[in-house]
């Protein structure tokens, strides 16, 4: 018994002495996170046990708030997600990591999204594909200089196939392997990027774990695991299955897939049950994209949409990307035009060349302008036609891809492209060449009544190594281009019905008329007051719209049982004076 004591006591005893020496060291900088209903996650890790917490305030401002305590333990890898409150849009931000025994990191900044539900610009740069067999990663150093509003890593974060093979090992191996790759590939550029400019991230297969791989793959649960451990938590739509969820920036929504979790083998026959978002995604997008009033709905996707990406490295038959589950791809697709839904753009990674496609696209396919560099559309022109945007690798030796055929530029029934690098057409003697660095810088705008997406391509120059522009699209969403429903007679007057049902407990109709093309808001509030959700805010033409509410707020949460109100307001001018406001209560029942 006595010698049972003195060994507890000396291992509390090392214990203390490991904390005091390392209590104020981090593993690696901190990585930020997406703003959503005013709180920023923070992923902090750390180098010994313990507790911390973030130090954090307005840059304008000297009177410092704290997030709560977070603890940092080996089974989470020394990391914790800290949560900053009540955090103010297009703010500027300054924080820093503290300890226990009271000593800190060094301060660190980033910038808040634009108000959420409201008009606004914003950019963000994608791309995909990188290996720490070629670190360090200085392409992060570039993308700082342009300041965008976030990053969205879409893939392949890590090779955990490559360059030490986390499947060969024992079963034991692979989350001490994983854990490995990440925090070689977050090299001090990739660190001094994240820490300032929030991340959003989503896994293919190299970082799910192995080439083309699917919901067939054993140890998926592990890769899940370390891919929370290395990335700020998002708003999930499941905890326990795969990782989509959706958020908002200023008035447009996001929706991030998980295409590798749910997806069927690749080398199934492509019929109508074969999957690559599964049953419960795929109607949760469908769903969203009906609901969703935004100017622009933005997906990322790991694989590319289009007709001419797709991977077969593993040695099978099939396409990894949506050409080879072209049933559900059509699904969507043909949900996007009965419904009406329009400004619907993909963003990938994978292909290995960027690119940029329409889909769902009509005779015939017109342009704004064009110059050798350069095309833009208006989307008054083009329907629900469906843009498909791939830019790939970060990091990685010159890849080609499928050879572009050229009857399917006049058939609508094949996507449409536009452009791809040059080094993406496959020749009878491919040269691979050097290491390259792509990435798509995207610019969104939406406060006037033109709302517009600019994407420009950029490669890196291996000779100055400076990125070169390569080719920009532009779409342009102008005040006549529909977004709802709208009946062909013009109302008389300004008018909101009583929504229905009433009482209601899954999802509600609210049914308004505009005798004129106006800007609108619609909103939900609870009975103190406080705004739920924004269902409407836009320019619409004269007609009669439906919205539908489910219940839910902004983020996606379902609200408890009580009375709500909606309002809807009319606006005059571009000066924001009210014309027209209106009121009604409804009952939900949870």
């Amino acid at each position: 018994m006595y010698l049972i004591t003195v060994i507890l006591l000396f291992s509390l005893f090392c214990q203390s002495i490991i904390f005091a020496l390392g209590s104020d060291g981090l593993l690696r900088s901190p990585i930020v996170g997406i703003i959503q209903d005013k709180q920023v996650p923070i992923l902090v890790k750390g180098t010994v046990p313990g507790n911390v917490r973030i130090e954090y305030h307005d840059v304008n401002s000297s009177v410092s708030k704290f997030s709560e305590w977070g603890n940092l333990s080996y089974g989470d890898d020394l990391t914790t997600n800290l949560i900053l409150d009540e955090i103010n849009y297009n703010t500027e931000y300054t924080y820093r990591v503290m300890f226990t025994d009271g000593s800190s990191s060094e301060w660190f900044t980033f910038s808040t999204f634009p108000q959420q539900s409201q008009p606004g610009k914003f950019s963000f740069v994608f791309s995909a594909c990188l290996r720490d067999k070629w670190v360090p990663h200085n392409i992060f150093d570039n993308i700082s200089t342009l300041s965008p509003t976030f990053v969205a890593l879409l893939g392949d974060n890590i090779y955990a196939d490559k360059d030490g093979d986390i499947n060969i090992g024992p079963p034991n191996s692979v989350v001490p392997a994983l854990r490995g790759k990440y925090a070689r590939n977050f090299d001090e550029h990739f660190q001094a990027m994240s820490s300032n400019i929030p991340i959003v991230a989503i896994w293919d297969d190299h970082d799910y774990g192995q080439d083309n791989s699917d919901s067939t793959y054993r140890y998926k649960e592990e890769t899940k695991k370390v891919f929370k451990e290395s990335f700020p938590i998002y708003p999930f739509q499941v905890e326990d299955e795969g990782l989509y969820y959706q958020f908002k920036i200023a008035d447009v929504d996001i929706f991030v897939l998980d295409t590798r979790w749910y997806r069927s083998p690749m080398d199934e026959d492509d019929n109508e049950d074969k999957t690559l978002l599964g049953e419960e995604q795929f109607e949760w997008l469908l769903n969203q994209l009906k609901q969703s009033t935004a100017p622009f709905k933005i997906i990322f996707s790991s694989v590319s949409m289009n007709d001419y990406g797709g991977d077969t490295s593993s040695g099978r038959d099939g396409f990894d990307s949506w050409m080879g589950y072209t049933f559900e791809r059509n699904k969507i697709l043909s949900f996007i035009e009965e419904n009406q839904i329009y400004g619907v753009m993909v963003f990938s990674g994978d292909q290995h060349y960027p690119s940029g496609h329409i889909l769902n696209w009509k005779v015939p396919l017109n342009y704004v302008s064009q110059t050798d560099t350069s095309i833009a559309y208006s989307l008054s022109d083009l329907d629900r036609a469906v843009f498909d945007f791939s830019s790939s690798p970060f990091h990685y030796t010159r890849a080609t891809g499928h050879p572009l055929i050229p009857d399917n530029q006049n058939n609508p029934l094949y996507s449409f492209e536009v452009f791809r690098a040059e080094w993406g057409h496959p020749v009878e003697s491919p040269s691979v060449g050097g290491l390259t660095s792509v990435y798509g810088l995207v610019e969104v705008d939406t406060r006037y009544s033109t709302k517009s997406v600019s994407v420009t391509f950029y490669e890196l120059d291996s000779v100055n190594e400076i990125m070169i522009w390569l080719y920009n699209i532009t779409v342009t969403r102008d005040s006549l281009t529909a977004v709802n429903f709208q009946s062909v007679e013009i109302p008389a007057s300004f008018l909101i019905k009583q929504n229905f049902p009433n009482p209601f407990n899954g999802e509600t109709n609210i049914i308004y008329s505009l005798p004129e093309n106006r800007d609108v808001e619609l909103a939900v509030y609870d009975i103190l007051g406080t705004e739920v959700i924004t269902l409407v805010n836009d320019f619409q033409s004269a007609g009669e719209y439906k919205v539908t509410w489910n219940g839910k707020n902004s983020s996606g949460v379902q609200m408890p049982s009580g009375i709500y109100f909606y309002r809807i307001t009319a606006y005059w001018g571009e000066n924001g004076n009210k014309l027209w406001m209106d009121a009604k209560a409804m009952v939900y029942l949870k």
